[in-house]
């Protein structure tokens, strides 16, 4: 292995450079060569490649990377011929070009990992054969009677257009020249404006950001300081120690926003790969399919985009897998031949949705309660009473599978648990609809940053415990009567408040702490909703509202499923910050909203 290693003799920050940008254009090549094949005849499209493989090519040269530039030279070639109408574009060049491209990447990966650019010169031998032969043996005009034919056509239509386009491109220049004197002119005068970039590691601003937190804290205690010295002190002083912390407090929340966004990215970076990946997955199980994108300037966190790739592949995995049909069955469903998958992103508050949806062939609900109770997920008696989109949940459940075989794509019952696991993990929730016949939707839902989450709670105190609840999670929060408290099923403690129902939810239990009221007469309880759920919890206090900086709970707190995170408070207390959404998974499992 040791002689795999080059020192390459080139300027460190030119190479670095160099790498950067190339892994930047090669990225957005996927999503163009779909785009190509589904509009063989865009220009532009075929014209942004190009210009790709040029560059490349170009800078490969300069820094003396002769095989990256050997093989880019080649695919700009074929390029070429596909731009001044020499190639015909059919599925196997693009394939080739496609596998050209990814050892351009490979190589790219070497280079930054301080190997040679080549892995095995024998298959890129015969790769730069393969893209080589496309212009030999594709060139349009191959047939050389019919290119005869339609040139001998094209000679008349020629000479009678000859003379005016002449006219016509003299007018032309006529106005180009008068334009670019007058664009010289203002150029001479205006000095170029430029947007400047400068890189700076994840590391290092994920420490920012640390540091960020920490300033926020000092100014929530600013804040319990002023209220001190509002009741204590004389007006005067009051007046000007609010003015100087609510300065500073503008100024701790431009500081958290500005470096959130830089730590964002757009969510391309997320789904630019997805219908390369859709395509080929297709055209192994003799499909057809195109994938939509919308929302793709949205912009989220870079580090909850690289944990959502896996999850976001393997939904549409399944998509195509599972959900699209071929096209000899879509044609008898009365559908077109060519199945669709769209990816909608959107923000909704501090939150990312993610919808993925097909309209292929649907999950038959009846075969998904066969599989649990085969399973023992759920007795036979219980499956009955569920509602489909209830049974559908199943399909969440480890080593849970309907397919018929095992296959490279499916069939092992590894996968959709594995997908929620890492959206929970992002403090995420994921839904599954689906209709028979139309097509199935996961939709997901994540904070856009997690980096340095600030939320504005809810603070409320069990005991001698203190918690947070995000403030948009709560609905309301009242002291109960009597008769508003009622049991459902016999068994569950439950609200009625205006005609509608919420489970008790005793926070005391849930942690196993004490509490000061177990009545919820003599407490406060507090009604809270997530979507089709909802639930009251119980609480002896509610202290006020309060920003608070969530930190992450280390490994030794895994087990508190029901926990976001922590938060040292105003009073230098540490508080709780409560997981709504999984509160109400936990306890009796919310319940559904009408």
């Amino acid at each position: 292995m040791k002689k795999d290693i080059v020192q390459y003799d080139i300027d460190p920050e030119l190479l670095t450079n160099f790498l950067d940008e190339s892994e930047e254009s090669l990225a957005t090549l996927d999503n163009l060569f779909v785009e190509l094949e589904q509009c063989p005849h865009n220009k532009d499209i075929i014209g942004s490649i190009f210009r790709i493989a040029h560059s490349i090519k170009g800078l490969a040269g300069f820094l003396n990377l002769k095989d990256i530039k050997n093989l880019t030279h080649e695919l700009e070639t074929v390029l070429a011929n596909i731009r001044d109408d020499k190639l015909c574009i059919k599925t196997t060049t693009i394939d080739c070009l496609l596998t050209g491209f990814d050892e351009v990447s490979n190589m790219v990966t070497r280079v930054r990992a301080g190997k040679s650019q080549v892995a095995d010169e024998n298959k890129l031998t015969e790769l730069t054969d393969e893209i080589k032969g496309l212009s030999d043996s594709d060139i349009r005009g191959e047939n050389k009677d019919i290119s005869e034919a339609l040139e001998d056509v094209a000679v008349g239509v020629e000479q009678i257009s000859e003379q005016a386009e002449e006219l016509d491109k003299a007018g032309n220049k006529i106005v180009e020249e008068i334009v670019r004197q007058k664009k010289d002119k203002a150029e001479s005068l205006t000095p170029t404006a430029m947007g400047r970039t400068m890189r700076v590691s994840e590391e290092k601003i994920d420490v920012f950001m640390q540091y960020v937190g920490d300033l926020l804290e000092v100014s929530e205690s600013f804040n319990l300081l002023q209220k001190r010295i509002d009741s204590n002190s004389d007006m005067q002083l009051a007046r000007e120690f609010k003015d100087i912390n609510t300065s500073f407090n503008q100024l701790s929340d431009k500081l958290q926003k500005s470096l959130l966004a830089i730590r964002k990215v757009p969510a391309r970076n997320l789904v630019q790969k997805i219908p390369r990946m859709a395509r080929d997955l297709a055209n192994s199980l003799g499909k057809q399919v195109q994938v939509e994108v919308t929302g793709q300037s949205v912009q989220i966190d870079k580090s909850t985009i690289e944990a959502l790739e896996s999850p976001i592949s393997h939904l549409v995995r399944n998509c195509v897998d599972h959900g699209i049909e071929t096209p000899v069955e879509r044609k008898k469903a009365g559908k077109s031949e060519t199945g669709f998958v769209k990816i909608d992103i959107s923000k909704q508050g501090d939150d990312v949705i993610i919808k993925i949806h097909d309209d292929g062939a649907g999950i038959d609900p009846e075969k998904i309660r066969k599989k649990a109770i085969q399973m023992g997920l759920v007795t036979a008696e219980l499956a009955s009473g569920l509602s489909d989109r209830e049974t559908l949940q199943f399909i969440f459940s480890s080593g849970f599978s309907t397919a018929k075989k095992v296959s490279d794509v499916s069939g092992r019952g590894v996968g959709m648990d594995v997908v929620r696991t890492n959206v929970e993990s992002l403090k995420g929730t994921i839904d599954l609809q689906s209709t028979p016949g139309k097509g199935s939707a996961v939709t997901l839902r994540l904070p856009s940053s997690l980096t340095v989450l600030v939320v504005n709670g809810m603070l409320a105190s069990v005991g001698d415990q203190q918690y947070i609840i995000k403030v948009e999670d709560i609905y309301e929060a009242i002291r109960p009567k009597a008769e508003e408290i009622i049991t459902v099923s016999g068994h569950a403690e439950c609200l009625h408040v205006r005609g509608q129902i919420y489970p008790l939810i005793r926070l005391h239990e849930l942690f196993g702490v004490e509490a000061e009221f177990t009545d919820p007469t003599e407490g406060m309880v507090i009604l809270i909703e997530d979507k089709d759920s909802r639930g009251a919890i119980l609480v002896d206090k509610i202290l006020g509202q309060q920003r608070v900086v969530v930190k992450k709970l280390d490994e030794r707190f895994s087990y508190l499923n029901t926990v976001a995170g922590a938060a040292i408070l105003a009073n230098t207390k540490v508080g709780l910050v409560l997981d709504v959404p999984a509160i109400l998974a936990e306890s009796l499992g919310g319940l559904a909203v009408e």
